[in-house]
């Protein structure tokens, strides 16, 4: 059975104290950081056909905005599609916003030049076929951006959990009081829980036909183990530009 209401019913809660932490980078520049990383991957002074797989309040369409590029946001929550179109009013940033499922696309083949997430193919029942969906409305030479985490990994892999990665059942709730184990209950069931990535989206990745992929982990943002006396680091969090 599809846990997609569940999820969406649970980002609904989440939507406007998401917001906030967003409004409080783009405010405080730490937004800086991602544009910076994406563009390095960039043709410099192309203005961009963008899909932003996943919006939430709206974070990419307004830094992509306000960098020149065309932003089409999707999600399956209004609550975030609502915030989102609040925050591209308030930062005086065009965007286009539509309620949709990240699985099931309703675009042509070859729409965009840039399909981009941050913190969604974790939470996805069907990632595989997201990821075929996402490639199949991008342009030949196109670019996927994937920043996104082993949030949930911890349920399933006793070595990463040993190692410090069951962040999620150490951290404090988040400021809007939502119980965040409703979503720890979810991830039980989501495919991408047992899997250790990026390793999972390289392979994917390459069977589905990409060109080149780039992928970029953070040392500092690692679980460490021994294993056979030598250190063995487990990536948190990754970036992943993929061209198709």
């Amino acid at each position: 059975m599809s846990r997609l209401g569940d999820i969406s019913g649970y980002w609904t809660k989440r939507a406007e104290g998401y917001s906030d932490t967003v409004t409080e980078s783009i405010d405080s520049g730490r937004s800086d950081h991602w544009l910076n990383i994406i563009r390095e991957q960039l043709e410099p002074g192309r203005a961009l056909r963008v899909l932003d797989v996943g919006t939430g309040p709206g974070f990419f369409p307004v830094i992509l905005g306000r960098d020149g590029h065309r932003v089409t946001g999707i999600d399956c929550t209004q609550g975030m599609l609502d915030q989102a179109a609040e925050n591209c009013a308030r930062y005086g940033v065009e965007a286009d916003f539509a309620r949709m499922d990240a699985q099931h696309l309703d675009f042509g083949d070859g729409t965009f030049d840039l399909v981009i997430s941050r913190n969604v193919v974790w939470n996805l029942e069907d990632p595989l076929g997201a990821y075929r969906e996402w490639l199949r409305v991008l342009k030949d030479g196109g670019k996927l951006m994937i920043f996104d985490g082993n949030h949930y990994l911890y349920l399933y892999d006793a070595e990463f959990r040993d190692a410090g990665g069951d962040r999620e059942s150490k951290e404090h709730p988040p400021t809007d009081g939502v119980d965040v184990s409703v979503m720890r209950d979810i991830a039980r069931d989501l495919p991408l829980s047992r899997q250790r990535r990026p390793q999972w989206d390289l392979e994917n990745l390459i069977e589905l036909g990409v060109q080149r992929v780039f992928i970029e982990t953070d040392g500092r943002d690692s679980c460490r183990a021994e294993r056979d006396g030598e250190t063995v680091y487990l990536p948190f969090s990754f970036f992943i530009c993929a061209t198709k």
